[in-house]
């Protein structure tokens, strides 16, 4: 039985990132449900102290924080896979592109849902396009991926995230336009939704737009970093 395990939740963004990179590292583990909403254990803090998901123990050993968790399968995984290149600079602009991920994409994605006025609502739409474009500028190189044509770290950060975007849709009418200067997005989009583990780790449609009903009619008990 292998000794790693992955705390996780179905329902997670965040959680989804580690679940997928172990995936596509082929690392054996142990998944174990884990929900961090509820009543935290002295157990599970011992393993992160803020209590939340995705938890990666190894060897009796815990890490946390999607990105952390990401980096390390890289590294214990096997080395025919690379999540992160080898060469120095190319590995230095997908972490550009991942830092990019978290501070420009992720806190739009859920200001749409938190805030509440309807003006506010579009223009953080328009924001987030506008976002999403930019990041499909900062490619590596051609192909359908971040990386180009390799899946990787910065793919991993931002693909559970527009796995929920039928969640913005059902309540914010948000949509991926048509327009031509949205191709390179649409085609990123098709080509890691189609991924076998991504696939294998999204969350139900039906499920997920319900999980995140408190987020948009305003009575969840979370704020908008936005």
């Amino acid at each position: 039985m292998t000794s790693l395990k992955l705390y996780c939740a179905w329902f997670c963004p965040f959680a989804q990132r580690a679940w997928v990179a172990l995936l596509e590292k082929n690392v054996p583990f142990q998944y174990i449900e884990h929900n961090p909403y509820k009543k935290k254990t002295a157990e599970f803090l011992a393993l992160n102290p803020r209590g939340l998901v995705p938890v990666i123990v190894d060897n009796g050993q815990s890490i946390y924080e999607s990105h952390i968790c990401i980096e390390y399968v890289d590294e214990v995984g096997s080395p025919n896979v690379r999540l992160l290149p080898a060469d120095p600079m190319k590995r230095a602009k997908v972490k550009l592109m991942c830092e990019y991920i978290s501070r420009e994409i992720i806190p739009l994605w859920y200001g749409m849902l938190l805030k509440q006025g309807k003006d506010v609502q579009e223009g953080i739409k328009a924001m987030l396009l506008e976002n999403l474009k930019t990041l499909m500028t900062m490619k590596i190189t051609d192909g359908p991926y971040l990386m180009g044509q390799e899946f990787g770290m910065a793919d991993i950060m931002l693909v559970p995230f527009t796995v929920r975007f039928p969640v913005l849709e059902f309540y914010r009418g948000f949509k991926i336009p048509s327009e031509e200067e949205f191709s390179v997005l649409r085609e990123w989009i098709k080509a890691s939704h189609d991924r076998k583990h991504v696939k294998d780790t999204a969350p139900d449609k039906r499920r997920i737009i319900e999980v995140y009903k408190s987020y948009a009619d305003g009575t969840a008990n979370v704020r908008s970093k936005f």
